[in-house]
């Protein structure tokens, strides 16, 4: 990525008022907590704010200020480094999946048939034939369809390669997300969610703040005419949108059942967005939890929705 100067001075002079005012924090958190600025050492640290803060510029067009942020997205970028994330290893695709298991049971999780350390590996296991996906625990878009057993047989080589690129990559490390490199990636299989048939299945991206649901960003045709919506949690659509077609529906069935589910999982957490999976009738599955949704490159088209929903933000100094 290239660095523009302009941003790498504006958030070296930051840092240096934020640490000349005091206001650098210090104190190290609670067991079981970790902030950015505890996991990097300084100078991977200054590093991962810069790059950031170009990743912000690059999405809203102004460098953000790391010292005082107002707006939700100036907020999750400051959050990245100063918030005490109270379980990080939940950025762990797996651990997310057993931590849901104790809060909601099996019923909302989708079936895993394999977990491992590389393509080999899977090829060598006795797997199930039907339509499953290949995932990696950690970082997000490392997601491959597979239907098996023809495509272990026929796309070995390109399986092989994309799945190696993904293990061998430190998700997040230099972007600030360093959530996702507190734990080994690994791969699993998953069962394919068939709830639109051949389809992608309809998601519900719930943002939650100390276990209380905000909005739902609400996607699909993922894979084809992308599209998506924001609606509270009684099915009216908002006037806000973060840039693409709108996805109408009418109002599912278990809209209710999928705040509840998204509060549960949520409870213990200041700030999240639960992503779930549904056919808007009887069947939620989970899909995981994030801690930094679009790494601050969704841009809301209302900045007023933006500031308001800042305030609910901690951002931790």
């Amino acid at each position: 990525m290239n660095i523009e100067w302009v941003v790498r001075d504006s958030l070296v002079d930051q840092i240096r008022s934020m640490v000349a005012a005091g206001r650098w924090p210090r104190e190290r958190p609670p067991d079981g907590y970790m902030r950015g600025v505890d996991f990097y050492n300084p100078n991977d640290l200054v590093s991962a704010i810069i790059v950031g803060a170009q990743i912000f510029k690059n999405a809203h067009g102004y460098i953000p200020p790391l010292s005082t942020p107002k707006s939700f997205s100036e907020r999750l970028y400051a959050r990245k480094y100063f918030a005490p994330l109270p379980m990080p290893s939940l950025a762990d695709k797996l651990e997310a999946q057993a931590y849901v298991r104790s809060r909601l049971g099996d019923a909302f999780l989708p079936s895993v048939v394999w977990v491992g350390d590389s393509v080999d590996e899977l090829c060598a296991a006795k797997l199930p034939p039907g339509r499953f996906v290949l995932k990696a625990n950690h970082g997000w878009g490392y997601n491959l369809p597979l239907t098996l057993p023809h495509d272990l047989e026929a796309q070995r080589e390109g399986i092989k390669r994309t799945a190696g690129r993904w293990l061998a990559s430190r998700f997040g490390y230099d972007t600030g997300e360093w959530q996702y490199c507190t734990f080994q990636p690994r791969l699993f299989l998953e069962q394919f969610i068939e709830f639109n048939g051949e389809e992608p299945p309809d998601e519900y991206k719930v943002f939650c703040f100390h276990g209380r649901t905000q909005f739902i960003n609400f996607h699909l045709d993922r894979f084809s005419e992308h599209k998506s919506a924001i609606y509270d949690t009684d099915w009216n659509l908002l006037p806000v949108h973060f840039g693409r077609q709108t996805a109408y529906r009418d109002r599912p069935r278990n809209v209710d059942a999928i705040v509840e589910a998204a509060e549960r999982i949520s409870a213990d957490l200041t700030f999240a967005r639960v992503d779930l999976y549904s056919n808007g009738q009887d069947k939620i599955s989970f899909s995981e939890i994030t801690y930094t949704p679009g790494n601050t490159t969704d841009r809301f088209s209302q900045p007023e929705f933006d500031i308001e929903l800042g305030r609910l933000l901690d951002v931790g100094i």
